[in-house]
């Protein structure tokens, strides 16, 4: 009897002991009312449809996160509180990288609830760093189809959806005055955009400035509430720079008017001083002054003093 009751509290000392090393295991907990990531649109949903909002990119190289340059398309699309998406289309292949760019600096997160989300596969960055707001940020990949899906063929005929065709004025953007258009490198160009919301008495919530130049490290898009806006074109070539304003309904608009050519010129080489091939003969200047004694003899006796 006494032995079973050995064995008994054996075997309870044993199992309490593995228990207080299960419970010391740090296992990854979320604290409590720390928020939840967002949930984020697809890529399909988007490229398909709209380029992106805050930056568009028909082809090029482009910095994906965590894997570095890459060949593509590129679509960045603004999202509401600070947050971004970023799809990324490859030259070759049809399988797409999305990158979803959460503004955690504006949810207010600290450093270990942050931390508590990098087994998730997110990382922290500085959305300066990757021309979004200067703020913190966690971003995270995923994969997306770059190929648009066939539609489903169906024989049950679908009613016409009516279309409404919106009564009285829209906002438009109808000219982007650039001055100079020409000139020499580093060339600063003035931008002004002319546009109108008849809803609000002409004023446009947001500018939308693409300067298709991001030479000396600027900013090639650039959002403001003003409607004037300066670059600086360090390099010479031909860009082509557009606007696109958003009215105070959040509708986004452009126009082939709202679009110019500035021509930047390479500075002209400087040309470096040469001595004369040939110095002037020796005794030049007393031969001279020799010729000039009549002369000067002249003016003395005709003007003299009596």
């Amino acid at each position: 009897m006494r032995k079973i009751m050995k064995n008994t509290a054996l075997s309870v000392i044993i199992i309490l002991f593995y228990f207080s090393i299960f419970l010391s295991y740090p296992f990854t907990t979320f604290a409590e009312g720390t928020p939840n990531p967002p949930a984020f649109p697809t890529c399909e949903s988007k490229i398909f449809t709209n380029p992106g909002d805050w930056a568009h990119y028909d082809s090029g190289w482009h910095t994906i996160l965590g894997i570095g340059s890459r060949e593509g398309r590129d679509d960045v699309y603004q999202l509401t509180q600070g947050n971004f998406l970023q799809c990324f289309c490859p030259v070759e292949g049809t399988e797409g990288i999305q990158t979803n760019w959460w503004n955690i600096q504006r949810q207010g997160l600290n450093e270990e609830e942050i931390h508590s989300f990098f087994n998730q596969g997110w990382q922290k960055e500085d959305g300066g760093d990757w021309n979004l707001y200067n703020e913190t940020y966690l971003a995270k990949n995923v994969t997306f189809s770059c190929v648009q899906a066939t539609p489903t063929l169906t024989l049950t005929p679908t009613p016409t959806p009516s279309v409404t065709t919106p009564s009285g004025p829209i906002s438009k953007c109808f000219d982007l005055e650039a001055q100079p258009t020409d000139g020499t490198a580093p060339l600063t160009v003035k931008f002004t955009g002319h546009a109108d919301d008849p809803v609000t008495g002409g004023k446009i919530k947001e500018y939308r400035f693409d300067f298709g130049d991001a030479s000396g490290g600027q900013s090639q898009v650039w959002f403001q509430t003003d409607r004037t806006a300066y670059h600086r074109y360090e390099l010479s070539g031909t860009y082509t720079a557009n606007l696109r304003i958003q009215d105070n309904a959040g509708n986004w608009r452009e126009s082939d008017d709202c679009k110019a050519t500035i021509i930047v010129h390479a500075q002209p080489p400087v040309l470096a001083a040469s001595s004369p091939k040939e110095l002037p003969s020796t005794g030049a200047n007393i031969l001279i002054l020799i010729g000039l004694v009549p002369i000067g003899y002249y003016i003395y006796q005709r003007f003299k003093i009596v």
